[in-house]
């Protein structure tokens, strides 16, 4: 019986700073505000004047504290996932799964990806049921610690799998998957520091077999989708994304 797999993966990257030249202009460059102390409820304005190519800015704010300007690493923090799932049509069980691999080389291609260790982590959240044929309900899951997962020094991705076996008909077919949230966050002793949503993870496409059927990005209902094709219901395709995170996120 052959089996379809559509992955998709997900590299995060928390900052991404850029230089179009290996030796930068000299910026022309001044901030000034009107004040030199401020209560703490003031608001602020800055009056920028000149060129940066990069401008960082540091409000004291969790996640934004100057004293963490050159930290790469944290081990304040634990990193966590909670995710939100619907399944739709088909009859086909148990054909979703997550992974995450810390030995992915970048390289998205199905060769790259066949290459890297993926370790199976569904059975650490709770997805959506429903008959076969069915229409299931958004089925939130618990959030999840999985500070066990990064590797010091490296990068975690994650990727969504979708297995499909042969069949004849739509209806005998695999299911339709939405995933409504995919919420990543490093948590601290006083805050939950956003990294990736469902919708700002960067999701990127990768052929397998078909390029027809893809996974995509619903904007109606913001969710990541997957259809199998009436059409193609023999034929499998892979996706993928592109993110990088430091071990438990930047605090």
């Amino acid at each position: 019986m052959n089996k379809l797999k559509y992955i998709l993966g997900v590299l995060l990257i928390p900052a991404v700073y850029a230089c179009k030249k290996d030796t930068p202009d000299e910026p022309t460059f001044n901030v000034s505000t009107l004040k030199t102390e401020y209560n703490v409820t003031d608001s602020v304005e800055f009056k920028i004047d000149g060129y940066a190519d990069v401008i960082g800015f540091y409000s004291g704010e969790a996640g934004k504290e100057y004293r963490y300007k050159n930290r790469l690493e944290s081990n304040e923090g634990k990193l966590h996932l909670n995710i939100s799932t619907r399944v739709l049509y088909g009859a086909q069980t148990n054909n979703l799964s997550l992974l995450y691999s810390t030995n992915f080389d970048n390289l998205y291609t199905p060769e790259g990806i066949a290459a890297a260790t993926w370790t199976d982590i569904t059975n650490r959240f709770t997805y959506s049921t429903a008959a076969a044929g069915g229409l299931g309900v958004i089925t939130p899951s618990a959030d999840v610690d999985l500070s066990d997962l990064p590797v010091s020094g490296k990068p975690i991705y994650f990727a969504w799998r979708w297995v499909g076996q042969a069949s004849s008909s739509a209806a005998t077919g695999g299911r339709t998957w939405r995933i409504h949230a995919f919420n990543l966050t490093n948590k601290t002793a006083t805050a939950a520091i956003p990294i990736a949503t469902v919708t700002s993870a960067g999701w990127l496409a990768i052929d397998v077999k078909n390029p027809v059927n893809k996974w995509t990005i619903q904007a109606a209902d913001p969710s990541l989708y997957f259809a199998p094709s009436k059409y193609n219901l023999r034929i499998g395709r892979l996706g993928g994304i592109k993110s990088a995170l430091p071990k438990q996120g930047k605090p």
